[in-house]
Formats: structure tokens, C-alpha cells, sequence
């Protein structure tokens, strides 16, 4: 595995820990729009993708690019999660924002690692980036649709 596919694989692991992070501490908020069946299989893939990212690298003896990477991006993302979540916490409307950023952001990294895994004609690594990209793709598709509702529900009152 090249130096780029390693950095690209800490940024998505990145995505993966940190989302775990925001549904636990917005787990009260999550849970009522989200039904705690849905946030428990979001946080349960989230899970399988760090654990298969952490065995991959480990495998490929890139473990420290990854954990380099997974710690810069993992501040980042921290940073501008709790900017914009700020102490909005117990609002689902507001996670429901922050997760448009996140969720686009983690598509187009693990778009990036597909590609890289195309190239290197890693079947596995594919697989694991596409099921990737549907999670996120779900979470953000569910988002926007509770958004939309909140959006008319609001916007008549």
C-alpha cells in the first residue's frame, strides 16, 4: 500500500471514531429522530470499518501513516464538530445539521479510498469502501430527509 491509500485510509478511520464519538455523546437526541435501531446500526458499522481499517494497515505494515494521519484529522474533525455542535448537544435539529458536513465529508474520503483500491485491484479494500460510502450516504440521505420535515414543519408556524 503507497503513502497516499495509508493517509486516505487515517482520514475515513478518522470519520469512523469520531462519528462514534458524536452519536454516543448525541445518543438522547439521535434516539428520537433517528430510532435507536438506526443509530445502533450506524455506530455498529462504524465500529467494523476503524476495526478492518486498524487490521489492513497493520497487515500492510502502514500503521503509523494511518495513526498520523487518524490524529490530525481526528482534531480537525473534533474542532469543527464542537464549534458548530457548540452546547446544542440536546438539539437533534442542530446534530442533524453538522452531520450534512460530516457525512459529505466522510463520502468523498472513502470515494477516495475506492478509487485507490480500484487501482491497486484490492477486492477487499473495495469492498470495504463501498460499504463505507453507503453508510455514509444512508446517514446523510436520513438527515436530509428529517431536515426537509423539520424544514416544513417550521416553516409554517
Amino acid at each position: 500500500m503507497n503513502e497516499f491509500t495509508a493517509k486516505k485510509l487515517g482520514e475515513v478511520l478518522a470519520f469512523a471514531e469520531v462519528g462514534i464519538e458524536t452519536f454516543e455523546k448525541g445518543r438522547d437526541a439521535l434516539t428520537s429522530v433517528l430510532g435507536a435501531d438506526m443509530l445502533e446500526s450506524l455506530i455498529e458499522e462504524s465500529e467494523m470499518h476503524a476495526s478492518s481499517i486498524r487490521k489492513i494497515a497493520t497487515d500492510e505494515g502502514t500503521l503509523d501513516i494511518v495513526q498520523k494521519k487518524l490524529d490530525g484529522t481526528g482534531a480537525k474533525l473534533r474542532a469543527m464538530r464542537d464549534l458548530y455542535v457548540g452546547d446544542q448537544w440536546d438539539n437533534p435539529t442542530e446534530l442533524l445539521e453538522w452531520s450534512g458536513f460530516f457525512e459529505g465529508a466522510a463520502t468523498v474520503h472513502w470515494a477516495l479510498v475506492k478509487g485507490a483500491a480500484e487501482a491497486k485491484e484490492d477486492k477487499d479494500l473495495i469492498t470495504l469502501a463501498e460499504t463505507g460510502l453507503h453508510r455514509h450516504h444512508r446517514m446523510l440521505e436520513k438527515a436530509s430527509e428529517l431536515l426537509h420535515l423539520v424544514g416544513k414543519k417550521k416553516g409554517t408556524a
